[in-house]
């Protein structure tokens, strides 16, 4: 097959996912005219399944605020908006976890559903939020319900979450398995510390209050 016909073949894919994606897009009720205005321009090799989850979520907490759908397409008008909503899409167009989707659904729509857009601050959380693993998160997560001895949220997000949170052994005498997960958590660990979004003091961790700002773009509303 010569380089014109291969050539032709992805453009004719690309161009068939981005109308997919643009239909998409269109039907859902609240933003998806507006997305679906500026998809074609956004991302050169749409990942459909995951772009369209990621819409729906956007599509979601946005609905969920009220009033701000005005906000939202001001925002959307400007660079700064289309740029938050590119970066958005191209993450999801590389997540492969539903909750990676969901909390950067959450992340793009708290931003550009602002009454004053916070483009700076949105933009350094949106990078930062590419650069952490799922189990890193998940730690984050754990960090910002100030977890103590005895019951509280921190406990039921354990349960949620024991492989990546239960304490791994990396005593003498510890199979491999356990050595491997102990360094993994702190490999976690240190990440977090290196994006200043929690801190250590003895032998506990603790979150920032960059990382309490984080948490709050990415979790659902109580």
């Amino acid at each position: 097959m010569s380089n014109i016909d291969q050539k032709t073949l992805d453009s004719n894919r690309r161009d068939k996912l981005v109308s997919i994606a643009n239909s998409a897009a269109g039907a859902l009720p609240g933003v998806g005219t507006l997305i679906s205005e500026v998809m074609t321009a956004i991302i050169p090799d749409l990942r459909l399944e995951r772009m369209v989850a990621f819409l729906k979520q956007l599509d979601s907490e946005v609905a969920s605020i009220h009033g701000r759908l005005d906000t939202f397409e001001q925002h959307l008008q400007t660079e700064e908006g289309l740029d938050l909503l590119e970066e958005g899409c191209v993450q999801a167009s590389r997540a492969v976890s539903a909750e990676r989707k969901e909390r950067l659904g959450r992340l793009v729509a708290k931003a550009l559903s602002a009454e004053a857009l916070r483009y700076e601050e949105s933009r350094k959380l949106l990078n930062i939020y590419r650069e952490l693993t799922d189990p890193e998160i998940i730690w984050l997560i754990y960090y910002s319900m100030n977890p103590v001895f005895g019951d509280g949220p921190h406990k039921d997000w354990v349960k949620q979450h024991p492989e990546i949170l239960e304490p791994a052994s990396k005593t003498m005498g510890a199979s491999p398995e356990q050595m491997a997960k102990a360094a993994l958590q702190e490999s976690y660990k240190q990440t977090l510390q290196r994006f200043g979004l929690v801190e250590q003091k003895g032998n506990r961790f603790s979150v920032t209050t960059f990382g309490r700002m984080l948490v709050q773009y990415i979790q659902a509303e109580e």
